[in-house]
């Protein structure tokens, strides 16, 4: 293992821009499903913008994608806490690490939905699998792959 060092380059702010927004009924986090697998029968859309459409080609091939967004509709003091309740969790039970979690409340914001690909209409990816909230910046997409995204010792 390679020894430690204090780099402090690596803690610079990253910038990143998105590559477009989620399209869907939520307006707030609280009444959007927890998890995309848990809501796979609603049809939600990516726009993406125009710069970046030509990326879609080849998308269709795919059944699942990841989508990475920036959960910005999260409050700034819920994207604080290094604690908290696991979903499903009742008050007053114990707190977890929030990245022993899937909550949204993260301090980076970062959020991955897995969902099914149902078309690519121009600049328009329609999914089934909704989580996310109305307007949701969407950072990237990428197919999700069986042979790579379950681990060899998972796999059927």
């Amino acid at each position: 293992m390679p020894e430690q060092t204090a780099d402090t380059t690596v803690r610079q702010p990253v910038q990143v821009s998105p590559i477009g927004y989620v399209m869907t009924d939520y307006a707030r986090p609280e009444e959007a499903p927890a998890q995309a697998t848990e809501n796979y029968r609603e049809i939600g859309r990516v726009v993406v913008y125009d710069e970046y459409a030509e990326g879609l080609a080849g998308l269709e091939r795919w059944s699942h994608i990841w989508l990475v967004t920036w959960l910005h509709a999260q409050e700034d003091d819920q994207a604080t806490s290094m604690k908290c309740l696991p979903r499903g969790g009742t008050r007053g039970g114990p707190h977890r690490g929030v990245f022993s979690t899937r909550s949204p409340n993260r301090p980076s914001r970062l959020g991955m939905s897995l969902v099914r690909l149902v078309s690519v209409d121009g600049n328009v990816v329609h999914f089934h699998g909704v989580d996310l909230v109305n307007g949701t910046p969407v950072l990237d997409i990428k197919p999700w792959v069986r042979g790579t995204d379950i681990p060899p010792d998972l796999a059927f």
